[in-house]
């Protein structure tokens, strides 16, 4: 009985012991894998938001004076033309120019961007500028003007060319114009000839003059 009795307390002790070995052995596992899961979403929880695109430098000029330079309601200082003669940034009611490319994007172009500086412009670069503007040079200041408005037209669309815009006011005009014109001298050649032998020609034969 008491060899028993022994056996069980031994049997006891050893389940004691072996239980707490286990459990010292699957805590510090827990414990590990649970550091683990926490490590691998601080990542994902700290990780810094996308930097947003860095936004584009400011420009020291006007751009309501380089609108007004574009437009030519303001002259530039040596007395070059105005843009929009030749050249078309979505503004205007017929848009400007066509002989030169539209500049609504040139700002915005990174290949033509750097065109935009006074070296260039008053250079033989352009066939057409370069005679041009080699004459009557662009300031820095007023191209620093024209960037920033050039800047701003960069977020637009290109609008379309007002060339049949510009045709048909030029059509009705001309004919205006000719209607005008016949009004106010329509009874002139007969004031004119009234009375003598031409115009009594014209009135033999049908004409008009004498009318």
């Amino acid at each position: 009985m008491k060899l028993k009795s022994s056996a069980r307390r031994v049997a006891k002790k050893f389940a004691v012991v072996s239980a707490i070995a286990l459990m010292s052995g699957i805590m510090p596992m827990v414990a590990g894998a649970e550091q683990a899961a926490t490590d691998q979403q601080a990542p994902a929880a700290e990780a810094p938001a996308a930097e947003a695109p860095a936004a584009a430098p400011a420009e020291a000029g006007d751009a309501a004076i380089g609108k007004a330079l574009f437009t030519g309601e303001k002259g530039f200082a040596n007395g070059g033309p105005a843009c929009i003669s030749c050249h078309g940034a979505s503004i205007g009611t017929l848009g400007g120019g066509t002989l030169g490319p539209d500049l609504t994007k040139v700002y915005v172009d990174e290949t033509k961007n750097p065109l935009l500086s006074a070296v260039w412009i008053n250079s033989d670069g352009s066939p057409t500028m370069g005679p041009i503007f080699k004459a009557k040079n662009v300031t820095d200041e007023e191209v620093d003007h024209l960037r920033a408005f050039l800047k701003g037209q960069g977020q637009q669309t290109p609008a379309s060319a007002g060339t049949g815009t510009f045709a048909g006011i030029g059509i009705l005009g001309s004919v205006g114009m000719l209607v005008l014109f016949g009004l106010i001298w329509s009874g002139r050649y007969s004031k004119r000839n009234r009375d003598t032998a031409h115009d009594a020609i014209w009135r033999n034969y049908g004409g008009k003059g004498g009318a």
